[in-house]
Parts: structure tokens; C-alpha cells; sequence
């Protein structure tokens, strides 16, 4: 078996920080105030998202591309993300509904968590993943609706290494469907008349986003051999952060998932995405290790700071001051996604491997 490929670091950075974004907009958001479109909090919120979407494929490509070829590889590749989703989404939706219950019994409807009863279907859905495929819109803790379309992502990824197999052809056909499906929701489907928050579930549709797996895939296909000045690839996130901040739109989030936006802040997800994938700068201790820390827990703090919220408010900590209740949740939020990462995620990650090894090659000497 071929060794593991180098871990790309200024990805995890890439991945952190938009974990970390991320977070910071919702707290603001729910304890602060709304940020608007125009706002650089208000587009995080949104493309911070896409940014893992586009990373998740480019990881995935990096990490599985050559190591997906048989019936055998796309089984050991599903049982290994399922290892590395599922246990964490367990923990969430069942805090998220326990919370939700006593946040609704004292009158708390709480943004932080979708504000209804489980059914026994919903919860059969959340706990194997199938409500990414079936009703995405059936998740109990913000931000899990883009688990389940992850899940999605990665039924179709094996797709992607076949067709990239086949020809360059066969994987542009791929791409160009997903981005049909792409521009038909930005052009057609989501309507920008009309505030995003009551064409929700039209916008998490799992084919309104795959476009943007598919774009990290491609990045790594196109560029994995390609060499690229440093200065280049810092140009390029430099550039693809500028359009992320600066580009101008309307005030409400649909004015930037609709029309020319729509396209606009995409291609700046993938600039920035492949500019951090052709990162070689290497970085003093004192940063690489804290954003280090901080993309190997993205998916602990991506999951875990609505359910830090939600504890938050069941406290005396309810009615402190933003400016103090801000700062402890996102301390009690790093803390708690770095312990869930070290003593959780890793051995759920280390299981996973261990009971789907790929065969080991022989090697016969005369």
C-alpha cells in the first residue's frame, strides 16, 4: 500500500478559520445583531460553507482519488467518512433535542436550535445521515443541514473518480451537469425578490450545492501537478477574499446566492481554495500550531457551538452581556471541540481505519 499523502496544512488553516467565521456570525447574530449581506459577517456566513464544500472535495480528492478504484476502495472510502461523520452528528442531534426541549419549556425559542419536536422518521434520518437524501431540511442544531449534504457529496464522489478515470471529457460531462444544476438554482429555482430565509430549503437542496464539491475536486484534479509560486498562490486568496468582502450586493443574503453574485462569490471560493492548496509558506510555531489546532477541530466547532449556545442560555450566563457571554462561548466552544477532537473524533477516526485496512502488496523476491 502506497503511504498516506502529505497532509496539506494551509487547508486545515483555510478550514479553521472558516469554522471559526463561522461561529463568530452566529454568536454575533443571535446575541448581538443581524448582519446583513453587505456585511463581510453576513457573506461568512453564507460562503463560509462553501469554502468547506470546495474544501471537502479538494481533500477528498487529494486523500482518496487514488485509492477509490475498486468496489472494494468506494466501500473502505464510505465506511471511513461514515466513521468520520455519523458518531459526532449522534451526539449533536440528541444534545439538540434535549436542549431544545428545556429551552422550550422555559419559553426560549431559540435560533440556535430549529424550534420543533422530533418525530420518530426526523430522528431516523439525523442518526443515519439519509436526511441529506431524503428531506434536508429536517435537522435539529444550525449548520447540520451542510452534514447532510456532505453525505450526499460523498455518494457521489466515487463518481467523480470514474469519470476522471475514463477521460478529462468524461469528468468535464460531470461538471457541466453539476453546474447546470448550479446556475439553474441561482438564475431559476431561488427567486431574488424574496428574503432567503422562506426559500431555505430550496437553497440547502443538496443539487443547489454539489457544484461546489465538484469545484474542489476539479481544483485538485487540474493542479495536483502543477507547480505554483508562493506568490501566486497568496495573490489568489488575497484576490478571492477581496471579492468575498467587497463585491457589491443587495442587504439580504438571497441578493448573493442569486444571478452574476451567485457566480461571482463562487469563482472566489475556488480561487481562494486553490491558492491555499498550492500554499507552501511555512509558519512560525506560534500561528501554524493554533490554526493547526483549529482545522483539525473545524467539524467539533462547525457542530458544537450551537449546543454551547443552547447550554449558555439554560444558565445565569443567559442574561449577562453580550460582550462577556460572546467571549465564554467561544472559549468554552474551542475547549470542548479540541477535547471532542482529541478523546472522540481521532479514536472514531482510528476505529474506522482499523477495521477497513486496504490490502497490503506482497512483494515476491526471486
Amino acid at each position: 500500500m502506497s503511504p498516506p499523502p502529505a497532509r496539506l496544512h494551509a487547508l486545515d488553516y483555510a478550514r479553521g478559520l472558516a469554522a471559526a467565521g463561522i461561529m463568530l456570525y452566529h454568536y454575533l447574530t443571535w446575541w448581538v445583531q443581524p448582519f446583513d449581506a453587505t456585511s463581510p459577517l453576513g457573506r461568512i456566513g453564507i460562503y463560509g460553507v462553501a469554502v468547506f464544500y470546495v474544501l471537502s472535495g479538494l481533500t477528498m480528492f487529494h486523500v482518496y482519488n487514488d485509492k477509490t478504484r475498486t468496489v472494494g476502495d468506494v466501500g473502505r472510502f464510505f465506511a471511513r467518512r461514515l466513521f468520520r461523520i455519523l458518531p459526532l452528528l449522534w451526539i449533536v442531534t440528541i444534545l439538540s433535542l434535549s436542549l431544545g426541549n428545556l429551552l422550550r419549556a422555559q419559553g426560549d425559542l431559540a435560533p440556535y436550535l430549529v424550534p420543533r419536536p422530533a418525530t420518530p422518521g426526523d430522528l431516523a434520518l439525523n442518526l443515519t445521515g439519509l436526511f441529506g437524501f431524503i428531506d434536508w431540511s429536517t435537522y435539529f442544531s444550525a449548520g447540520v443541514w451542510s452534514i447532510g449534504n456532505e453525505l450526499v457529496f460523498y455518494a457521489i464522489f466515487p463518481l467523480l473518480v470514474a469519470a476522471a478515470y475514463v477521460s478529462r471529457w468524461a469528468l468535464a460531462a460531470l461538471g457541466a451537469a453539476l453546474l447546470g444544476a448550479y446556475l439553474l438554482f441561482a438564475y431559476v429555482l431561488i427567486d431574488d425578490r424574496i428574503p432567503i430565509t422562506a426559500q431555505w430549503a430550496t437553497y440547502i437542496n443538496p443539487a443547489n450545492q454539489a457544484f461546489l464539491f465538484f469545484g474542489g475536486f476539479a481544483i485538485g484534479f487540474l493542479l495536483r501537478r502543477v507547480h505554483v509560486r508562493m506568490r501566486v498562490a497568496i495573490a489568489s486568496i488575497a484576490v478571492g477574499v477581496a471579492v468575498l468582502l467587497l463585491w457589491p450586493s443587495g442587504t439580504d443574503q438571497v441578493s448573493i446566492v442569486t444571478d452574476g453574485n451567485r457566480v461571482a462569490f463562487t469563482i472566489a471560493c475556488l480561487v481562494i481554495c486553490a491558492g491555499a492548496y498550492k500554499l507552501t509558506a511555512t509558519f512560525p510555531r506560534m500561528v501554524d500550531r493554533p490554526l493547526a489546532l483549529l482545522g483539525e477541530a473545524s467539524y467539533s466547532v462547525y457542530l458544537i457551538h450551537p449546543i454551547v449556545a443552547a447550554a449558555l442560555m439554560l444558565t445565569a450566563a443567559a442574561h449577562w452581556p453580550a460582550a462577556v457571554k460572546i467571549p465564554l462561548a467561544v472559549a468554552a466552544t474551542l475547549v470542548v471541540s479540541w477535547a471532542c477532537y482529541r478523546f472522540f473524533e481521532s479514536p472514531m477516526m482510528r476505529l474506522g481505519r482499523r477495521i477497513t485496512p486496504y490490502p497490503s502488496i506482497v512483494v515476491v523476491r526471486a
